[in-house]
């Protein structure tokens, strides 16, 4: 997995420097996806035939996480590049982070590459247990396969609600500051998944990438290497959110600081990123 995301984000990252954190991360999630479909001979999730039986559990969880990464992260790298083209600002803004020269950039972004590759590692930890026959394994002395496999499709579930939640929010966004020309005033949006929380799609990060580990977690075991990758990807995918949020939250304030609409829509969604937690 290391070697197909370095591979993804590494020459991306040689062409804009922003686009580890970018198009580089879209890009390396769904070539991780698209290689371990590959290498375990799933089927194309673009075909009839791999959703044939979805109603009746006959596609497995480990096949549906796989499908949800790769979504994931086609998703994420078409809208990424939908935004910079359709926003010349973005495009100028992102130009303006190539700071290092060509070379510096390649211990950094294989580096990245490597991280992106413990976030989706619960995928290809799943897929192998699957393949290999060995089922779920205990993970933490835990041995009830009913409850793992429980805890194994409420990870695709929640991945999907995930990366749903993301692509509603980034769209709703993305329009609503369209339709307003890019003015520097606030404008919203302030209703639909912005009126649970002011981040929405940073929450739907955050679920996605749970799901994904809650879909490999009833596979580690007593891999240490599942657990350590695994939770390192959270983990790090987690903090780089809520950073995310905080610092949004504040520029937020200095930017909009006495606007009527900021303020009143500030009060009255008092959630930074999870619904009703202030």
């Amino acid at each position: 997995l290391t070697a197909v995301s370095a591979a993804t984000v590494v020459p991306l990252t040689l062409f804009r420097q922003a686009y580890s954190f970018s198009v580089g991360y879209g890009c390396a999630v769904a070539a991780m996806c698209a290689s371990l479909i590959r290498t375990f001979g799933l089927p194309s999730p673009f075909t009839k035939s791999a959703w044939t039986g979805l109603t009746t559990g006959a596609v497995p969880a480990p096949t549906l996480l796989t499908y949800a990464g790769l979504f994931y992260g086609l998703r994420l790298s078409a809208f990424l590049l939908l935004r910079e083209v359709a926003v010349p600002s973005k495009s100028e803004q992102i130009k303006k982070l190539d700071k290092t020269s060509k070379p510096a950039r390649i211990p950094f972004a294989s580096a990245v590459g490597m991280f992106y590759a413990f976030m989706v590692s619960p995928v290809l930890f799943a897929l192998r247990a699957a393949s290999n026959g060995a089922g779920l394994s205990c993970p933490l002395g835990i041995c009830a396969p009913a409850l793992l496999a429980k805890v194994q499709w409420a990870g695709v579930i929640l991945a999907f609600v995930g990366l749903t939640t993301e692509a509603v929010a980034d769209q709703h966004k993305f329009f609503v500051k369209r339709n307003y020309g890019y003015t520097s005033s606030f404008v919203g949006p302030t209703r639909g998944l912005y009126g649970l929380c002011r981040h929405p799609n940073y929450l739907g990060e955050i679920l996605f990438w749970t799901g994904i580990y809650l879909g490999g977690l009833p596979a580690f075991g007593t891999n240490v290497a599942a657990w350590i990758t695994s939770t390192l990807g959270l983990w790090g995918i987690v903090s780089i959110m809520t950073g995310a949020t905080k610092r949004l939250d504040e520029k937020q304030a200095d930017r909009y600081e006495g606007e009527g609409a900021y303020k009143s829509w500030r009060d009255d969604v008092k959630a930074p990123l999870f619904p009703f937690v202030e």
